[in-house]
């Protein structure tokens, strides 16, 4: 089968580059000195939640935990380098048409779970929360402990009124022995006459043994007490984000954004919203919004100059997004920034 495009797996993210290697190179840091580099070559076999499988040249297998793996090397299809091209560029039906394309030409388990996290996370980018929701939930029944949770199509905002969205996110709730999909559907919930429900559930959940459902869970419910969180709380709430597993803790720093602005802490609140275009930039529907809500905290501490780099960055690189139509205003105010 015809592969093409090298992708570099750094902590989660994925970059593209040219098809150099037709083997996958792992690179993983040594046991006895995590600043040593080893390099491992030979075919991946699968990677799922804390570990991957690699067969060596010579037909040896051996299992790499995840935490110890750096950088992956390896090929994706023609169609799946065109599905990402397209999302990064915000044509999301050419994108989301190219990814069901790579997902039939794939063959590898890993590689197609792969191709699920970026139809999730392409599937939220366009609005389609429901069909977002179901790419995940696919993935989590195959491997229940995958790495795929940075892409987590959870809730950070009101959404859309829409009845055919609150009817399946109460499906979701409903799923009581899939703890992710009855997360999922309490968080699309929050803003609906059903948040009482989604808030027993989400308090059910903080007590999940799997601290990714813990943490996202007391997220959630943070949610529900921006308006009445005292700014101590709050700041509680920041160190016990910073102890989440990384990969979940981006719509912590949305919340605390939103709480550090309404007790007028405009730096703080700025510093919280400006992590998730650093560190989380692959959701990118959250990023547009946080680098919006950024750059209004810049404005208020009176650097125009700053928000307009915001807002210049929002425009460039996340054109699709509402939040880009906002920030184009924003910066046409801005004195001397248009």
């Amino acid at each position: 089968m015809a592969r093409s495009g090298l992708v570099l797996w750094f902590f989660g993210s994925w970059v593209l580059c040219p098809a150099l290697w037709a083997q996958d190179i792992v690179i993983v840091s040594s046991a006895t000195n995590p600043a040593v580099r080893i390099k491992r070559e030979g075919l991946i076999l699968d990677f799922r939640g804390p570990e991957l499988k690699l067969r060596s040249r010579l037909g040896a297998e051996e299992r790499i935990p995840a935490s110890r793996i750096v950088e992956i090397q390896t090929t994706w299809t023609p169609p799946h380098v065109a599905g990402r091209t397209a999302r990064s560029e915000g044509r999301f039906d050419d994108a989301l048409a190219a990814l069901r394309q790579a997902q039939g030409a794939e063959t590898r388990p890993w590689a197609q779970r792969q191709i699920a996290a970026d139809l999730s996370g392409c599937c939220l980018d366009a609005g389609r929360i429901e069909q977002a929701v179901n790419e995940f939930l696919a993935i989590v029944a195959i491997d229940p402990d995958t790495r795929h949770f940075d892409v987590i199509p959870i809730g950070w905002r009101a959404a859309s009124d829409d009845p055919a969205l609150e009817a399946r996110a109460m499906a979701w709730l409903a799923l009581r022995r899939v703890s992710v999909a009855s997360l999922l559907g309490a968080s699309w919930l929050l803003s609906t006459s059903h948040r009482g429900e989604a808030i027993a559930i989400l308090q059910e959940l903080q007590g999940s043994s799997d601290p990714r459902i813990a943490g996202l869970a007391a997220i959630q419910v943070w949610r529900t007490k921006i308006v009445s969180t005292p700014l101590d709380e709050a700041r509680r709430w920041q160190a016990q984000l910073e102890k989440m597993p990384h990969e979940i803790q981006a719509t912590g720093w949305y919340v605390l954004g939103e709480i550090y602005a309404r007790h007028d802490q405009p730096q703080l609140a700025a510093l919280a919203w400006l992590k998730i275009p650093l560190l989380y930039r692959q959701q990118r529907a959250l990023a547009a919004d946080a680098l919006l809500a950024a750059g209004g905290q810049l404005e208020k501490m009176s650097q125009p100059n700053e928000a307009a780099g915001l807002y210049r960055e929002l425009t460039r690189d996340f054109p699709q997004f509402p939040a880009s139509v906002e920030a184009g205003k924003r910066l046409a105010k801005l004195p001397g920034a248009g």
